[in-house]
Order: C-alpha cells, then structure tokens, then sequence
C-alpha cells in the first residue's frame, strides 16, 4: 500500500477534497468534547478527574502530529465523545446500582504478546468453551447497558452496533479497504474481542497512537502509572459479569505486555498466557496494521517512521515484560509459540487447561473442533501481505535486535521480505 486513498471510500475522497476548509471547525478540543458528552446523555458526572490530564495530552498530540483530512478528524472526534459518553454512563451506573462495586472479578486469565503474534486466534479460540467467560465486542465499546440495569436477554446493544459497523464499513473503506480490514482483523459485533475500549475510557490506551500519529501522547503515556486505568478497567469488567458472572475469565490485549506490574497490582491473581511469535514477523505485520488502520484518518503516511516507530514500540514492550517478568513467579506465565498454536491448536488448547490446573471437557473439546473448521472456512480466500522492506527495514538488521529474545523462547528466524 503506497496510497493510503487505495482503501478509503468515493465518498471519503469526495467529502475530503471538497470540504477541506471545514477542518478547522472540527473541534478537538477537550472543553467542546466533555459539553457535547454532557449533551447528549444529559448526564455531568465524569468521575475522577485524572482523565482530563490524558485527554489534554492526547488532544494536544493530535493537533500538531495527525495530519487528519476531515473525515479522520471527524472519527477522532467522535472517538473521543464517545469514550467521554461511556464515562459519564458509567458513574450514572453505579449510583443507580451501588452494588457492583462489590461484584467478584476471577482472577483473569491474560492473553498478551506482540501484536500479530496469534492473540485473536487463541483468545476465540478459547472463548468457545462454555465455561468461559470473554468480553464481546458490543460491551467493550459500550460497557454500560441500556436503562443503567444488568443487560438482559433483549439487550439491543449487539444489533445496534453491527448495524453501526456494517455502516461504517460500507461508507468509509474500499473495497480494497474492506478486504485489507478483513485480511488484517475483522471481527463482529458479538465476538470476543481485546479490551483496549476500556482502556481508551481512562484516555489511557496506545490505541489511540495506532489509529493516528501521536508520537507526545504514546512518550508520555510510557511515563505514567497506569494503576489507575487498570482500575477503572476492573471497575467496567464488574459492570459487564454483574448480569454475567464469570467463573473462569479470560481477558486478551496485546499491549498488556508493557504494563504488566500494573495489571498485576489490579489484578494480583491474573495468570499470563504469552504468544511468541518470530519478531520479524510481528513487526512487519504489525507496522501494515498500522498503516491501514491510519489509512482512514489521514492521506499522509510515512512508511519509513511508521517502521521506526513499530520497530521501537516492540523492543520496549518485549524487554519492560521480561523485566517484570522476572519479579513474580514462574508459573505464573506459560509460553505459546506461535508455530505450536498454529499446527497444533488442539494440543496447546490441552497444555494450556493442564496449566490452569482444569480438565479440558468434552463439551469444551467439541467447542474447539467446531471453532478450528469454522476458522478455515472463514479465513479461506484472506491474506495478510506485508513486508518489512516497505516501511524501510530489512530482517537481517533486525536479527541482533532480537537475537536474545529469540534465543530465550526458543524462536527460529522466520523468512520475511
């Protein structure tokens, strides 16, 4: 992909080119954002203010490194309004139902590692076991059901947004865009999907630098407690088992791996299931995620830096969670190379149930079988091209980079362009 207008829509392109004057009056700002929140829900209570400090930051971020065209500017805004929304609902909640303040969360099991590493696979993979609970992706974007009561067996939340997400595909991407999106990672409205929504409720999520430049926020972000924002997620995971509850929780995000002495401290029983996949790899796929998801927010991308700025990202992330890692007991973690899940699903899936000290049942057995056919059938046909030369990098520099990665979880060099 050199042109990023590859994968957006007519209508983008169109909306873009003649309402280009209109950018300015795309408001950012995070006074316009909190009153528009209030407006709309008719609600004024965001709750513990330290939120304000990171959406200031983030705002800032996007106002001199975006280089949003409008209809990016656009998504931005709304993004953010949203995640402002599910604040305010959120303290509107639990004044109304006091009790969920004292729903018990399991101890959670974590699926992390880098991006692209196999994390989506395995987490619905998982997620088919009947005794398991994930988080699907009409709560995570909107945590708090209708009517601030548990969410019930007519909860219109899941039709709601399918219907908001086959819009949106549909006025937004190509068709190359559609196909790119879902080579890449597509997911419906009721799948399990990583929590990184919670997160972008605390305006604490490196998810708002995949979806556009911020290189200030995503420094600053790496300097900051995150104890806070893992709170506020347990506090969201409460609302959504209150009419749910979980005996078994399995919680799946990527980018857990920079943060996991916080996770730990909000959730001191979690258990870590870490994807290793061939670094090489996980970068190039990583830094093409990154391009396409850009790709709708803005019609500049330097490929080059996005490559340096993956490339970066990765290194810290894999040595602060080997740092940590050291600090806390073995077992606490079980490695998952990515080749293993792959050609053996069934035997990690067993591995996996030994190492949480459960039997693997029958019924969860069948649920796996069904999940492994269903998945070749859906993925047949999609492919995911990217190479590390695109975004100005070579695997033979990468190699002494991650010599001691790949030698310490076992990881033979994979052969990418």
């Amino acid at each position: 992909m050199t042109d990023p207008r590859r994968l957006q829509s007519l209508l983008v392109r169109v909306v873009n080119r003649a309402g280009a004057r209109l950018l300015p009056r795309v408001s950012l700002r995070p006074e316009f954002l909190m009153e528009w929140a209030r407006r709309l829900t008719g609600l004024a209570d965001f709750g513990e203010p330290g939120f304000e400090s990171a959406l200031g930051v983030l705002v800032d971020s996007y106002e001199s490194e975006s280089r949003f065209h409008l209809v990016g500017r656009m998504l931005a805004q709304r993004e953010l309004v949203r995640c402002l929304i599910n604040r305010l609902r959120i303290e509107e909640y639990s004044r109304r139902n006091p009790a969920t303040a004292d729903v018990p969360v399991p101890d959670p099991v974590i699926i992390t590692g880098a991006p692209r590493s196999g994390t989506t696979f395995l987490h619905r993979l998982l997620a088919t076991d009947p005794a398991t609970r994930t988080l699907r992706a009409f709560e995570l974007f909107a945590p708090v059901p209708e009517g601030f009561t548990p969410a019930g067996e007519d909860d219109p939340r899941p039709v709601a947004m399918a219907r908001g997400m086959a819009l949106r595909r549909q006025l937004l991407a190509s068709a190359a865009g559609r196909e790119a999106g879902a080579a890449i990672h597509h997911f419906e409205a009721g799948d399990p999907e990583e929590c990184w929504p919670l997160l972008q409720n605390s305006l604490f999520s490196e998810i708002f630098g995949l979806f556009a430049c911020a290189e200030s926020y995503m420094s600053w972000l790496r300097n900051q407690d995150w104890t806070p924002a893992f709170r506020y997620h347990r506090r969201q995971v409460q609302i959504l088992t209150a009419s749910r509850p979980a005996s078994r929780l399995v919680l799946k995000h990527p980018l857990y791996l920079g943060y996991l002495d916080d996770v730990f401290r909000v959730y001191p029983g979690a258990r870590v299931l870490w994807l290793h996949r061939d670094p090489a790899e996980v970068v190039a796929s990583a830094c093409s995620l990154c391009a396409a998801s850009r790709a709708l927010r803005t019609d500049f991308l330097d490929f080059p830096h996005i490559g340096e700025t993956v490339l970066d990202s990765t290194l810290w992330r894999f040595d602060r969670a080997i740092r940590a890692r050291e600090r806390y007991a073995s077992g606490r973690f079980l490695d998952v190379r990515y080749l293993d899940l792959t050609r053996n699903p069934m035997d990690t899936a067993r591995r996996i149930y030994e190492w949480l000290g459960c039997p693997m049942t029958p019924e969860a057995g069948q649920a796996f079988t069904g999940y492994l056919e269903r998945n070749r059938r859906e993925r047949k046909g999609r492919r995911h091209d990217y190479k590390l030369e695109d975004f100005g990098l070579n695997a033979a520099a990468l190699e002494p980079l991650f010599r001691e990665y790949r030698e310490r979880f076992q990881l033979s060099p994979a052969s990418v362009g």
